[in-house]
């Protein structure tokens, strides 16, 4: 008992007391009993809504209701157990927002209603992607505190909220949401009461939205099914066009319905047909990747804008004239056939987010079927097309088939083309490619008179524009420059005001052009749509035929001049003196080509002049005129403006003559035909033509005097060349006498000299060298070494060499120091010697009682010597080479050398032998070479010459070898 009781009862009576406890026992079982009242009344409240719950769940779940009228009965079953007065449920579809029920303090808003939650999902986002259910007791004091953002704007937003995802299966389908202007309007339990409720509504809902998708899917199927029955029968594309806009239209329920086609040669949407009058008139065109039409089409997918107010591609101006209400959605799918975009469907809604996944795919259908709808059109305008146009083709080839020549070819397709093609005016021109010019084959659609007259025309580059244009970029042109001829047909009224070039060419050569008047448009004449094909096959075949009898002409022309050159080439091969030869070609040329006359002139190249040789057709006058002058190339090209002169590289020159030659000649105009042989101008022919036979001079007649110029020009080099190898073998012989005196002059390489062993090595960069070497016993038991190198090669070297030796020779008797031996033998050179020429040289002398080496240098290479330790130095010198100032100061200088001690004398063609890459032999490479110490001085000339051969390679020998190796025992 506490404290406090105990104070009571202490203070107490046993009356009072018990009283009191009797009152505090009744007290008691007053309050247990009320809590079991309250306790019992909250259960069966419990009960009730528990109740009231499943009655509304059953309800839900047992409606067969559709969609719309299913969210209203869960609406409404909601008010029973929340207050729902602002209360909303929405699906969702792909990245849409689809509101179906939608009240705001007790008013029921527009339904249904799409939001796009790409960019931002906001709450109903987040519920979707969490899956979770939301209580906002109070969004101002909690706004910071949400997982997401609400996405609405409004002057009087909900101070609270419930957020319920229906889940059906793993997916959330949707949100319940119920908002209150007032905070802490919800409780858990309400949260709790209606997730019980939209927990039951969810499984209701995915059943009624897929009943309702299937359903509306096969009605759209279905009227999608009977808009391609409707066009199945129809070939008419204008008319498939208009059908399909009107019942796209009037099935969906789609404000505007387009169909664009594709321009072939510019790849633009063309509009065909719209459901608005107005759009098609305005003969729309858009480019690749201009609005959404243009989108589609450049990338070749289907492009959907469910709100043109923020896609920049959306093109106001093609709708605002038609569209009423304006344009809110836009939907452009391209029409393929076997992966070729053949046209584009827009249609274009005053709604936004009007193009669902369901809409997008039923609109999918429908183009597919309108696209198979256009190829079977097609296909069949396409074979009756292809019918008329096979037995067009059919029947010109059997006409030109039929002739037998080029002029009966040209004939027959002017005239077959008109017949046709339906036009009133054909006219060919054949291009004579040795001319340079067009002439007139025939022409259709003039007066008799004229078609004589156009077969002698000619037209040369310039002289109308068109064709040049036609001839060059060897494409069509539809001009309406007036031809040349107009002027012979003024009154006739022939002429057409335009007319179209076509080039009749190949894939190499251009054969002619056609010329027409101006087909009209295929898109007026259905039954013509294809001439343009036919034209073009026309040019084919003329041009295949024209191709074929020009053939047969050149080669009976190539035949005739091939047998022409033989006969050249026997008449020259018989003979062997060069003037006969000459004198049968000048002869021939009158008689296979038919030109007035003809002169061989020999160019001296001397003297820079043209000397007559044999002619013909000359009188005997002009031969004499002829054989006292002689001709330079100026005098010959006399007035030639266009021509030059006379190169190795020309054909041939046509220049008109200077009087006096004209008179020789015989002719007016002459050609020359230079004869080039070996890269050489060696001579001319040249042959006199009449002015009014100057056309008539074919490209083969030019062949086969080319042809005989060449055989005459080889005739005048073979006699040179001859000629100059007579004199060559005369010169070679000289020069290999030459090379055996100049190897006799040299001495034994391996002499005998006391104290040393010597051996030596001389290669000639050419037959005759100028390097030399000698060895020379004196008087007093000494030896001199000499080796020198003369600054030239060839001829003029050995000559200069075979000078200084007997020069060096003579003194080295009778002096005794090597310097003034290489000073008194300048003064000689310099006083005897009238050439540039200048040797530098070497010349020691060995004194083998003491094994010294007194020396003196004239600009030579420095010698290298190697001791028997291995170490090596240059014997240099500072003294001049011979032969190029008047006096020369040169010291003497001496070493002295042990046993075992190597010295290497040599020129600069050791050291500056050069590789394929240019890299030289060098002193380094020379001393690695002769270092070994155990070798003899003829192995080590032999070690020196390898590796000289195993750096140059196969590398021509620029320059001359001497090398003398000296070693001492």
């Amino acid at each position: 008992m506490s404290p406090f009781l105990l104070q009571i009862t202490g203070t107490l009576s046993g009356a009072s007391l018990t009283l009191f406890i009797v009152i505090a026992a009744m007290t008691f079982l007053i309050l247990i009993a009320m809590r079991r009242y309250r306790s019992r009344q909250a259960l069966m409240q419990r009960v009730a809504e528990l109740e009231a719950l499943s009655v509304a769940g059953r309800a839900i779940v047992t409606a067969e209701l559709d969609l719309m009228s299913l969210c209203e009965l869960i609406a409404q079953e909601s008010g029973q157990v929340i207050d729902n007065r602002t209360f909303q449920i929405g699906l969702f579809d792909d990245h849409f927002y689809e509101i179906l029920f939608w009240t705001i303090n007790g008013r029921p808003q527009e339904t249904p209603r799409a939001f796009d939650l790409s960019e931002g999902g906001g709450i109903a986002g987040w519920v979707r992607m969490s899956g979770k259910p939301l209580l906002v007791r109070d969004f101002q004091k909690e706004m910071d505190r949400l997982p997401a953002k609400p996405r609405y704007i409004s002057d009087s937003p909900p101070r609270s909220a419930i957020f319920l995802p229906l889940i059906s299966g793993e997916e959330v389908i949707g949100v319940v949401a119920a908002q209150s202007p007032r905070p802490s309007h919800f409780s858990e339990e309400d949260l709790r009461r209606l997730m019980i409720l939209t927990n039951q509504a969810a499984a209701a809902i995915a059943h009624a939205r897929l009943f309702n998708q299937q359903r509306q899917r096969a009605a759209q199927l279905e009227l999608v099914s009977q808009i391609a029955l409707d066009v199945t029968g129809v070939y008419n594309l204008r008319e498939i066009f208009e059908r399909v806009v009107q019942a796209t239209k009037e099935t969906f329920n789609f404000h505007l319905v387009n169909i664009f086609s594709i321009d072939p040669e510019t790849g633009e949407a063309v509009i065909e047909a719209s459901s608005s009058a107005q759009v098609a008139s305005l003969d729309a065109r858009l480019r690749p990747g201009e609005g959404i039409v243009g989108a589609a089409l450049a990338q070749q997918e289907t492009i959907v804008a469910n709100d043109t107010a923020v896609d920049d591609r959306f093109l106001p101006a093609l709708n605002e004239t038609a569209a009423t209400p304006p344009t809110r959605a836009e939907i452009a799918i391209p029409m393929s056939n076997e992966g070729n975009v053949i046209g584009v469907l827009d249609v274009q809604s005053p709604y936004t987010n009007a193009f669902t996944h369901n809409e997008q795919m039923v609109l999918a259908a429908l183009a597919a079927e309108i696209a198979i709808a256009i190829d079977r059109a097609r296909q069949l305008r396409w074979q009756r097309e292809q019918a008329w146009l096979t037995a067009a083709q059919l029947q010109v080839a059997e006409t030109i088939g039929d002739g037998s020549d080029l002029q009966e070819i040209v004939t027959a397709v002017t005239r077959l083309t008109p017949m046709l093609l339906g036009l009133s005016f054909c006219a060919i021109l054949l291009w004579d490619k040795e001319q340079e010019a067009y002439h007139g084959g025939d022409v259709y659609g003039a007066p008799k008179r004229f078609r004589g007259w156009f077969r002698r025309l000619w037209l040369n580059v310039g002289e109308w524009g068109a064709l040049d244009a036609v001839h060059v970029g060897r494409e069509s042109l539809t001009t309406t420059s007036i031809p040349p001829w107009s002027r012979r047909m003024i009154g006739k009224n022939v002429t057409p005001s335009t007319l179209t070039l076509l080039p009749i060419d190949t894939a190499n050569d251009t054969l002619g052009v056609m010329v027409i008047d101006e087909m009209t448009d295929g898109r007026d004449a259905t039954s013509f749509s294809r001439r343009a094909e036919l034209l073009q096959n026309i040019v084919d075949q003329a041009a295949q035929a024209i191709e074929s009898a020009c053939l047969r002409i050149a080669q009976q022309e190539e035949a005739w001049v091939n047998a022409a050159l033989l006969q050249t080439a026997e008449a020259v091969n018989s003979l062997i003196d060069l003037n006969e030869i000459l004198d049968t070609i000048v002869r021939l040329v009158p008689m296979l080509v038919g030109v007035e006359s003809a002169v061989v002139l020999i160019w001296d190249a001397d003297r820079e002049t043209f000397r007559p040789g044999p002619s013909y057709g000359i009188s005997e006058m002009g031969l004499g005129l002829l054989s006292t002058l002689e001709l330079e190339q100026g005098e010959l090209l006399l007035a030639n403006t266009q021509a030059g002169v006379l190169t190795p590289n020309a054909a041939y020159y046509t220049f008109p003559l200077a009087p006096w030659l004209a008179k020789v000649l015989g002719s007016s105009h002459a050609h020359a035909f230079p004869l080039n042989a070996r890269g050489q101008l060696v001579g001319a022919l040249v042959v006199g033509v009449a002015e009014e036979k100057e056309r008539n001079l074919s490209t083969r007649r030019i062949s086969i005097l080319n042809g005989i110029a060449h055989q005459a020009a080889t005739a005048v080099v073979n006699n040179q060349l001859y000629q100059v190898a007579a004199e060559r073998s005369k010169l070679e012989q000289e020069l290999n006498v030459a090379r055996e005196i100049q190897a006799s002059l040299l001495p034994y390489g391996r002499p005998n000299i006391p104290g040393c062993e010597v051996a030596s090595f001389w290669l000639a960069a050419r037959q005759v060298s100028g390097d030399f070497y000698d060895f020379i016993r004196l008087d007093n038991g000494h030896w001199g070494i000499i080796i020198a190198d003369v600054a030239d090669k060839g001829v003029p070297a050995a000559l200069f060499m075979a000078l200084s030796r007997t020069i060096l020779r003579t003194v080295a008797f009778n002096r005794q120091n090597p310097a003034h031996v290489l000073m008194r033998a300048n003064e000689i050179l310099d006083n005897e010697a009238q050439s540039d020429l200048f040797v530098t040289v070497f010349y020691g002398v060995w004194n083998p009682e003491n094994n010294t080496l007194t020396y003196a240098n004239g600009g030579h290479n420095p010698p290298l010597l190697l001791d028997r330790n291995g170490r090596s130095h240059l014997l240099t010198g500072d003294g001049m080479a011979l032969g190029v100032l008047p006096q020369v100061t040169i010291q003497p200088q001496r070493v002295h050398l042990h046993s075992g001690d190597t010295l290497i004398f040599y020129t600069d063609g050791v050291t500056e032998a050069m590789n394929e890459d240019f890299d030289e032999f060098g002193l380094e490479r020379l001393r690695v070479a002769s270092a070994p110490k155990k070798r003899s001085a003829v192995e080590t000339v032999e070690a020196i010459t390898q590796a000289i051969h195993d750096h140059a390679g196969e590398t021509p020998q620029f320059d001359d070898i001497t090398l003398i190796v000296m070693k001492t025992i």
